[in-house]
């Protein structure tokens, strides 16, 4: 038979004069598979996106059990390889790659189809689309030119400045250390264990009057901590 197929002469006419020749009861088993297969791949896609050539439904053949796929351009192949080129023929003429890739873009994962197994079909099929996912995100990601981090402390409080711009709240700067040590730098009770008070203007002063820190020192620590700086002035310290 001519490798030469007319599109106007029907697949199933070819096949049938392939039939015709006579053949051992499994290789006409086989014609007659390839003929489904063929006639699957032509009704499952669109003219631009099956792809009925040689190389590819010799693969799907070697996926059925039909024969290997390598044998498909041997002599002995000859019926094999003249039904195949009748099916591409009555397709008619193949059209450039970007525009089947265009005709169609949802069947990407069409070579899925290929694995027998439904179970090992279906996990590569959810990985594929878990990598396309992946792969959106990143791109997203990469297109953001400004990313803004916060690096504010936990439980930071925001005060508005006279310029409208927001402030951190000194208290919310401070760790817990630094904030027991100024607790404790006005303490009535941890100054009077040293025989320090504190004065009318905030000041700290010793057992004979004298400043430790001058005025203003206390309620400038209470202010940093938040806290009534009035309820400490003239709270006398105990002795220790």
């Amino acid at each position: 038979m001519a490798n030469d197929v007319s599109v106007s002469v029907h697949p199933d006419e070819v096949f049938q004069a392939i039939l015709a020749k006579g053949h051992r009861k499994d290789k006409e088993e086989k014609l007659r598979k390839l003929h489904e297969l063929c006639a699957v791949e032509y009704s499952r896609h669109s003219q631009g996106a099956r792809d009925l050539s040689l190389g590819n439904m010799a693969r799907i053949s070697e996926s059925h059990g039909l024969f290997k796929a390598r044998v498909i351009y041997n002599t002995q192949s000859e019926d094999y390889a003249a039904l195949i080129k009748a099916w591409e023929a009555y397709n008619g003429p193949k059209k450039s790659k970007v525009i089947r890739e265009q005709l169609a873009p949802a069947d990407k994962h069409a070579f899925l189809k290929k694995i027998e197994d439904p179970a090992i079909r279906s996990l590569c099929h959810m990985a594929l689309i878990e990598r396309d996912k992946i792969k959106a995100e990143l791109n997203m990601l990469k297109s953001k030119t400004e990313v803004i981090i916060n690096m504010r402390p936990l439980g930071a409080e925001i005060a508005k400045g006279s310029s409208n711009v927001a402030v951190i709240e000194m208290a919310a700067q401070l760790t817990d250390s630094e904030r027991k040590a100024l607790e404790a730098a006005i303490d009535p009770k941890n100054l009077g264990k040293r025989e320090w008070t504190i004065g009318e203007a905030g000041e700290v002063n010793d057992k004979h009057g004298r400043f430790v820190f001058f005025p203003g020192f206390v309620t400038a620590i209470a202010k940093i901590l938040g806290k009534p700086g009035t309820s400490l002035i003239e709270v006398k310290g105990e002795k220790s």
